[in-house]
């Protein structure tokens, strides 16, 4: 069994623990600016 404690959204500001946008493809605008922020998301693989 594997239990994980996740965050909705992480990384993307106006998406991070925003219950509304969890099964919600976001609009052009607002994928362009996700994108955007996680360049700067350091990725961790451990």
């Amino acid at each position: 069994m594997v239990i994980a404690k996740t965050t909705k959204g992480k990384g993307v500001s106006f998406m991070e623990n925003v219950c509304g946008f969890h099964g919600v493809a976001p609009t052009a605008e607002q994928t362009e600016i996700a994108l955007e922020e996680l360049k700067h998301v350091e990725c961790c693989t451990n």
